[in-house]
């Protein structure tokens, strides 16, 4: 029999059963699919207007926590200035309903143990009422609660107990002074406004609810509220898992509500719940600042009742796909595809072993060829490409072992420094260290380009720098030298700006040369720093003379900056270039704190600036203070 004979029998006759259960798979598959789309879709659109419930509740409760501290800060307020406070928060804050202040630090004029004003939102403007008048504050339940506690506290205050004819969520916060209590502030608002914040926020037209840890209900949806009718506390209900047998102990909805107060986000699959509708998915996401949790339920038919339609249009589909591709193997030629395939597969094999001697060698100029061609002429390189990159890693290890491992702590001052370069190895680097007489030299360098001559060229330099400073008595002479050694030998176009010092810490003096790179000093009782002017050639150009300055007077909080120009012309996502001066001011902000934490905070501010743009060059830090 012929292999189109074979390929017909083999695949035609079984093909029906296959799409069977296919799309018998697919319609499992995709209800999945909906379901967890559906799911990830409500536990996103739950957590975030949680979050926005949250800010909003925060925002409110701040309000409060702010105007309690504006109270205790004044020892005696007025009658006008109690009910001027109340009425101008309300007026300004259109979210709230009400405001009020119990004041108990001084009996005042009207010789009331506690007085308590309070201005609430009504159609005609802010009213304000003096409570005084119709209540003894001292006897209410909530006011001698806050003064036990004199903690802050959430809680709904239904209709029946206002006279507003709306229910109410109430904030309460005590006034303290020196920790002794003064009186309580309170801001409330109403429920149907937490119902507006939740339906702008993204629930519109879905089934939630806002309960307490216990709970109890604060706040629910229209049809969510009419399906609750008669009920005290969901905590009360009970539900089942999706897919739990008869005789399964049931599921407490409060369990989960607990379970979502300590900080979890979650979707759970309910089979029935008190909100009717069948099968459900229902999200808990809590509200960690008012110890409340948002519930928010939807219909698993309503989820995946496009399942159906999908399923069909994907079938046919694949119906089509199918014939098509029996049509073109039964035309096709198998060996024109599959040897060549398996001779790739092979060579892939032992590359994927470690033996990249294996070869393709495939004749003909068809894709498979190319492909095959290319993969014989890849091999070689990924061996290069690997020996390239551990030598790579190899600079890079040794470059930075020629860095200061730790920041110095010497007779009073504190030396920090950090190199970020662009690539594998850079031509950045600083040093620091004590001389025999206890000076201390610090230095950092800049060469051209990046990457490994670059590298090999500061490793070389930073070598003759270092030898030259222990060698000559002076840092011009020590520059000099190491400026002719590097000249003899250094390739074309290779040369390094470096910028040295060395400090007296007895003397208070500092003294520095520089090969074409400037030092920035900030002086104690100045707010910016003084600019140590670059003087002099690159060093490896041609020999040539150097010239030192002492700067005397230095002291504690005394600030020696040193940077390459890789760190203040990085640049942002837009293009923008950080620039010196931003850098500088950055500087100056945290010149009390140590050398190790000005680095820390000015390579911090450099990547916030670049905001993940790589760098164009390499980063050096250098950071001298006297402590």
């Amino acid at each position: 029999m012929k292999l189109r004979g074979k390929v017909a029998i083999s695949v035609i006759v079984p093909l029906a059963l296959l799409l069977a259960l296919a799309v018998r798979a697919d319609l499992m598959d995709t209800r999945s699919r909906l379901l967890e789309a559906g799911s990830d879709q409500l536990r996103r659109s739950t957590r975030n207007t949680a979050s926005i419930l949250e800010g909003q509740c925060s925002r409110i409760a701040q309000v409060a926590d702010t105007a309690a501290i504006s109270v205790a800060d004044v020892k005696d307020w007025t009658r006008d200035e109690l009910f001027g406070l109340a009425h101008g928060i309300v007026a300004k804050d259109a979210v709230l309903f009400g405001f009020g202040v119990a004041w108990e630090a001084t009996s005042g004029p009207e010789e009331l143990g506690v007085f308590c004003g309070y201005a609430q939102r009504t159609a005609g403007g802010i009213e304000e009422i003096d409570l005084n008048q119709r209540f003894d504050i001292k006897r209410l339940p909530r006011y001698r609660r806050l003064r036990a506690t004199e903690r802050s506290m959430w809680e709904r205050m239904d209709w029946e107990a206002t006279e507003t004819k709306e229910d109410l969520l109430v904030y309460l916060t005590p006034v303290m002074a020196e920790g002794k209590f003064l009186g309580g502030v309170l801001v409330d608002i109403e429920v149907s406004k937490i119902a507006e914040i939740i339906n702008n926020a993204g629930l519109r037209g879905e089934e939630w609810g806002v309960v307490d840890h216990r709970g109890e209900l604060i706040a629910a949806s229209e049809g969510a509220l009419e399906k609750l009718q008669g009920r005290d506390s969901v905590g009360e209900m009970e539900v089942r898992p999706l897919g739990s047998k008869r005789g399964d102990a049931p599921l407490a909805v409060l369990d989960l509500i607990r379970r979502s107060a300590k900080g979890e986000v979650f979707v759970e699959k309910l089979a029935s719940n008190d909100f009717g509708g069948g099968d459900r998915m229902v999200a808990f996401a809590p509200l960690e600042s008012t110890g409340w949790v948002l519930i928010s339920g939807r219909s698993l038919l309503a989820m995946t009742q496009a399942t159906n339609g999908l399923v069909l249009r994907r079938a046919i589909g694949v119906i089509a796909i199918a014939v098509t591709a029996i049509a073109i193997v039964l035309f096709g030629t198998w060996k024109v595809i599959l040897q060549p395939v398996r001779r790739i597969t092979g060579v892939l094999d032992h590359a994927a072993s470690g033996d990249r001697s294996a070869r393709v060698r495939l004749r003909g100029h068809d894709e498979l060829a190319i492909l095959g061609n290319a993969l014989d002429e890849a091999l070689p390189r990924l061996d290069e490409l690997a020996r390239t990159q551990a030598s790579l890693d190899a600079a890079r290890i040794v470059q930075e072992s020629l860095l200061p491992a730790e920041a110095l702590h010497e007779a009073g001052v504190g030396i920090a420094g950090r190199v970020i370069p662009s690539e594998e190895t850079g031509g950045d680097y600083f040093d620091f260290g004590v001389l025999e007489d206890h000076r201390i030299a610090v230095g950092l360098g800049d060469a051209t380009g990046h990457g490994i001559p670059s590298a090999l060229f500061v490793a070389t330099a930073r070598a003759y720098v270092r030898a030259s400073i222990f060698s000559e008595p002076d840092l011009a002479s020590a520059i000099g030298l190491a400026n002719r050694r590097l000249s003899d030998e250094a390739s074309a176009g290779l040369f390094m700006v470096l910028f040295s010092a060395i400090v007296d810490t007895a003397a208070g003096s500092l003294e520095v040369a520089s090969a074409g790179h400037p030092g920035y000093l900030l002086r104690r009782g100045e707010a910016t720093f003084q600019e140590i002017e670059a003087g002099g050639i690159p060093l490896g150009i041609q020999p040539t003379t150097y010239r030192s300055t002492v700067i005397d007077g230095l002291g504690s909080g005394d600030v020696l900056f040193l940077a390459s120009d890789g760190a203040w012309e990085c640049r942002n996502p837009a293009g923008d270039l950080l620039g010196l001066e931003r850098l500088l001011a950055e500087a100056v902000r945290h010149r009390a704190s140590s050398a190790e934490a000005q680095v820390a905070a000015l390579f911090d501010f450099v990547n916030e600036w670049a905001a993940g743009r790589p760098l164009d060059d390499d980063c050096t830090i250098v950071v001298l203070r006297f402590d």
